[in-house]
């Protein structure tokens, strides 16, 4: 398969709000294809550039993580053909680890760092990923149902097709994928897998495309309120949905924002880009309650809860692609990031 260049989302804003210096140890929790990793990079080591490199560094590193070791492997192979990467990987300015960014703690324990001064995490996946047949992201390539990340873990999208309860489906695709059609999928899935399982994503696809057609068709003809035309591919909900349960994707991002607070110094900035609403929401309000003070009921004249805020909110609102971006970059459109600054 041909492989797509990845290209990273919000890549100007997520340096420049990051802050990073000279000097800085800055954690990328999400290496994908590397288009973050290595503009970091840049910045904590200036001195250097893609010809010239000066021996012993700034003392500045970058620490990129990824749970996809095939992500792992494809930089370390594009790294082959580019020098500055090649010798910052050679003197441990850059360094490697496969590891979901929710063991961010360890991994950073593990190279002797305490403290990050700047950390960023994009929960977006990469192109390579979903155009990967052989992976199962994607309805629109012909594969078997996988969908994991990690390879190394056990539960699959099959197994969850074909094993899970269909309220235990609804719930997945109702929570996951605020898929309004919930229960009539996973009705269609139980029925289906008795006659045989459902293997690929071409089979699932095409039994969500008939759900929704055959609901369109009763809406249309019925003339009821509330007939309208699908404006994305009637799979979309449903794959989302079940990538997020197999990787247990949300439930790691709020073990990652734990782990990231603890793990950055005063003044340091966290960046996280989101893709989706059920994680945006958990990263807005993990935000919100760490930057919350004071919770003593108001007419308390003086303070008696002691809290102070943690972070301070640096984007009240996300910030999102350009216009230009989207042009170039479809995949960007959902883009989301917000930063924060610790402040104790």
């Amino acid at each position: 398969m041909e492989r797509t260049k990845h290209v990273p989302v919000l890549l100007q804003e997520a340096v420049d709000g990051l802050r990073v210096k000279s000097g800085d140890v800055v954690v990328d929790a999400t290496l994908g294809g590397g288009g973050h990793t290595r503009e970091i990079l840049k910045c904590v080591l200036p001195a250097r550039n893609a010809t010239r490199s000066v021996a012993g560094g700034s003392g500045g590193k970058v620490i990129a993580l990824d749970a996809d070791k095939s992500a792992l492997e494809k930089f370390l192979e594009a790294a082959r053909s580019d020098e500055f990467l090649t010798k910052a990987l050679a003197d441990k300015s850059l360094i490697l680890a496969h590891k979901n960014y929710s063991f961010l703690g360890g991994v950073l324990e593990d190279e002797g760092i305490e403290k990050a001064d700047a950390i960023l995490a994009d929960l977006g996946f990469s192109s390579d990923q979903i155009e990967d047949s052989e992976r199962g992201f994607s309805f629109q390539q012909s594969g078997i149902l996988d969908m994991r990340l990690n390879q190394e873990t056990e539960l699959t999208a099959q197994t969850i097709v074909n094993t899970f309860s269909l309220e235990e489906i609804e719930h997945i695709l109702r929570e996951y994928g605020d898929e309004s059609e919930s229960r009539r999928i996973a009705r269609a899935i139980v029925t289906a897998r008795e006659k045989k399982p459902i293997v690929t994503t071409v089979e699932l696809r095409e039994l969500i495309e008939k759900v929704y057609s055959k609901r369109q068709t009763l809406r249309q003809s019925s003339g009821r309120p509330g007939y309208k035309p699908i404006r994305i591919h009637p799979a979309t909900k449903t794959f989302q949905a079940l990538r997020i349960a197999v990787n247990q994707e949300f439930e790691h991002l709020e073990q990652f924002l734990e782990e990231a607070v603890k793990h950055l110094r005063l003044g340091g900035r966290l960046a996280i880009i989101t893709f989706h609403s059920g994680e945006d929401r958990i990263v807005q309000q993990f935000f919100k309650k760490q930057a919350q003070g004071c919770i003593c009921p108001p007419g308390f004249p003086v303070c008696r809860c002691g809290q102070k805020p943690i972070l301070k909110i640096l984007t009240k609102k996300p910030i999102t692609p350009s216009n230009q971006e989207v042009k170039d970059n479809p995949r960007s459109r959902s883009a989301r990031l917000r930063i924060v600054e610790k402040l104790s």
